[in-house]
């Protein structure tokens, strides 16, 4: 049964001061709840049992089904799909037969690119989804996760929406869609509409808030030197769409902006998230973020009492938020306001069904047909001398490269145990696509290593085939060799012939590591066809490659089905349709890179080096060639009323002059002439994907509404102001008609 918001004050007014910290608390490591028997049944541990008893119950329970190298989760001692909501139900009844309450917990579990449970579909990681620029896709493809969650008893899906990544540098570029807070924005917002659309008893958590993408010099959890402006134009409008679009909750960021970290920031999360975007949905704790208070002042409860105060309404793995009874007993925090965070976590639980009789889900349909075409739409077709699309009747290709045939490598972090039979790599996809074709593989190199000891047998097989695939980048993927932080982040790799991205894992340098770089010239030598594809997390700099690859494919981690879809757009069965949602610079020295950075009359260039991205954001190719034409403005010149009331449209016809179908992003960009501050050098505010067939063309209408013209003015306020504004129709940020508008 559902109950109302009277009988949930009534309920907290029985409560006592530690009945309610329970509820605030996420303490315990799922995978610490249950362990498996000598005759593989489930049962649960004394450690869980005796949490339970002390607190009279649990907020929220996260990873009871994780399964990877820092869970120590694998196929023995792990929950398969089959056990998932056996296992959950026996920790549900557990915890409403053993309290006073009988209060289930929220079953929280990351859901990045895919659950992180055992065998899961992993899909391709964020930056990938964000070469599609495709929202709709992104969409069905959290629909199926969240449908899948549903169905293994799940609650809480935590999902990477909202960080924008202003520094490659930082291993988690991987989990970011975009560069840009506009691309971002849709596709948080198409997220949130897919994991709660069926009304399945799952919702949404969105990472993290706020800026974690600009961390100073790329490191994780670095601290944000931006100011308020810069928060309010890049980082904030991601949360904003994600918070319209109905998320149930947030997760705080570990990074400080200013000097106050994200976890007690009042002004960040209470006056902008829950008063500025009329937010009643949770805050949660990122993992042990509120343990590293303690670096800001000792005293443990005072600290958990800031954190409460500030907004965070329920912790995850650390220690502080058990101490919240002593924050009340000192008179460090009121317990009113200690009630508004159990509020909202009852609510929470309400509105998601958990007083309600447990039924199980379906679970989903689609993974494999979702997870193909988000893999072939998130290729990027970086540069194509004619080689592409290859011929079938080729008698011999070379395989080579340390991201050829390796599974793990095709699917990046947060990424959970799979079967060797679920993961397409490049090698067997090519070896599915064609007939008759002697297809050979050879590893060449590690990643980061520098033996040279596979070199010569890679060389050797270049040398007799008529062409190479040459898969190389970089790696994501962890093992039990690593040791890891309390939050699961890698403290240090030892694998050091792979893992160079993901969670704690930065690089000062952009460049292709080990001898990946002398491998690809060394083949050259031997053989004049070769084709680069990148399997990588990160934009990596390869001016260094360009001339000597015929082609080069940038496929980043596209997920479990990958290889297959990789092999498609090789030999033509799909025509790549990706554009850059992240800009590849030419070296790390040239950092920050991003297309729309602050245009102050500076020259742009360095004396020894282009201040221009190798490769822009917004670029990239296809086998089809397109035309624009008969660019329109609806209107030359607007009121600023007239523009906030019914905004403009743009119009014009897209013609494919090619013999293939193919699909073109037409992306619109601004240029403000005329402003009270600063402004960027052009900002994307609009872009639509269209199918259009070989040898015709279509109409196409994009609306721009008055919002994509407001700034944040010299007195931060957000308005219109008058003046001329360039409007950008393109291919890519640097490829472009102008049209100019006037605003009176």
């Amino acid at each position: 049964m559902t109950i109302t918001i009277n009988e949930i004050d009534k309920w907290i007014s029985q409560m006592s001061l530690t009945e309610k910290v329970g509820q605030l608390n996420q303490h315990l490591y799922g995978w610490q709840c249950f362990q498996k028997n000598e005759e593989g049944k489930y049962e649960l541990t004394q450690l869980f049992k005796d949490h339970v008893q002390r607190f009279g119950g649990v907020g929220a329970i996260y990873g009871v089904l994780r399964a990877d190298a820092w869970s120590g989760m694998n196929e023995v001692n792990g929950i398969s799909k089959e056990d998932s909501f056996k296992v959950i139900t026996m920790i549900q009844d557990y915890i409403t037969e053993n309290t006073r309450l009988k209060i289930p917990a929220l079953i929280s579990e990351e859901c990045v690119h895919g659950h992180q449970g055992l065998h899961s579909m992993m899909y391709p990681a964020n930056i990938s989804m964000g070469m599609t620029w495709n929202p709709a896709l992104l969409e069905d493809i959290c629909q199926e996760v969240s449908q899948e969650l549903a169905s293994k008893g799940g609650h809480l899906a935590l999902f990477t929406g909202l960080d924008v990544v202003r520094d490659p540098r930082w291993g988690r570029s991987e989990e970011c869609f975009s560069e840009d807070g506009y691309l971002t924005s849709e596709m948080t917002k198409a997220a949130v509409q897919g994991f709660q659309s069926k009304q399945n008893g799952v919702g949404v958590v969105l990472k993290h808030l706020c800026a974690q993408g600009a961390g100073v010099g790329g490191h994780n959890s670095g601290a944000a030197s931006i100011g308020p402006r810069e928060l309010r134009e890049v980082f904030l409008p991601p949360v904003e769409a994600g918070i319209q679009s109905g998320a149930k909750g947030v997760m705080a960021a570990y990074n400080e902006i200013d000097g106050i970290p994200c976890h007690i920031n009042q002004h960040l999360l209470r006056d902008i998230l829950r008063k500025d975007y009329g937010f009643e949905g949770i805050v949660m704790a990122d993992g042990c973020a509120l343990d590293r208070l303690m670096i800001m002042n000792p005293n443990i409860p005072k600290m958990a009492a800031k954190a409460n105060q500030a907004g965070v309404d329920i912790s995850l793995w650390d220690n502080v938020y058990t101490y919240l009874e002593e924050s009340v007993d000192k008179g460090y925090l009121r317990e009113e306001t200690l009630d508004e965070s159990v509020q909202r976590i009852l609510t929470l639980k309400n509105e998601l069904g958990l007083f309600e009789e447990r039924k199980q889900m379906s679970p989903p349909q689609h993974e494999k047909q979702l997870a193909l075409q988000a893999a072939r739409e998130c290729q990027v077709l970086l540069k194509n001398d004619g080689i592409l699309p290859l011929n079938k009747d080729i008698k011999k290709i070379a395989v080579i490269g340390p991201n050829a045939n390796n599974k793990m490598n095709m699917l990046g972090d947060y990424t959970s145990f799979q079967k060797d039979e679920d993961v397409v790599t490049i090698y067997q996809g090519i070896q599915e696509i064609v007939d008759d074709v002697e297809v050979k593989y050879a590893l060449g190199c590690h990643i980061r290593d520098y033996s040279h000891k596979d070199m010569d047998e890679a060389i050797k097989l270049a040398k007799e085939s008529d062409v190479v695939i040459l898969a190389i980048g970089g790696s994501s993927a962890r093992n039990f060799k690593m040791e890891f932080e309390s939050n699961g982040a890698v403290k240090t790799s030892y694998d050091k012939h792979e893992m160079n991205c993901g969670e704690n894992v930065d690089m000062a340098s952009l460049d292709l590591e080990g001898v990946q770089v002398e491998l690809v010239k060394k083949i050259k030598q031997v053989n004049q066809k070769v084709i680069t594809v990148l399997i990588q997390g990160r934009p990596h700099s390869i001016e260094n490659i360009i001339e000597e690859s015929c082609a080069i494919l940038a496929a980043w981690y596209p997920g479990n089905l990958g290889g297959l879809a990789i092999a498609e757009t090789l030999f033509g069965d799909n025509n790549p349709s990706g554009k850059l949602s992240v800009s590849i610079p030419r070296s790390s020295m040239q950092l920050p890179c991003f297309y729309n950075g602050k245009y102050s009359g500076a020259k742009e260039d360095y004396i020894d080096m282009s201040g221009k991205a190798l490769y822009p954001f917004g670029y990239g190719l296809s086998y089809s060639q397109f035309e624009y034409h008969n660019v329109k403005l609806s209107k030359n010149k607007v009121t600023i009323k007239e523009l906030e009331d019914k905004g403009i449209d743009i119009s014009l016809k897209v013609t494919n002059i090619s013999e293939r179908d193919g699909s073109e992003i037409v992306q619109i960009y601004l240029i403000d002439n005329e402003s009270s501050i600063t402004r960027r050098y052009k900002e994307l505010k609009a872009f639509k994907k269209v199918l259009i067939k070989k040898q015709s063309n279509q109409d196409i209408t994009i609306h721009l509404n008055g919002e994509s013209f407001k700034i944040w003015n010299d007195q931060m306020k957000h308005i219109i102001e008058s003046g001329s504004v360039d409007i950008l129709i393109a291919k890519n940020s640097e490829d472009f008609i102008t049209k100019k508008l006037f605003i009176i």
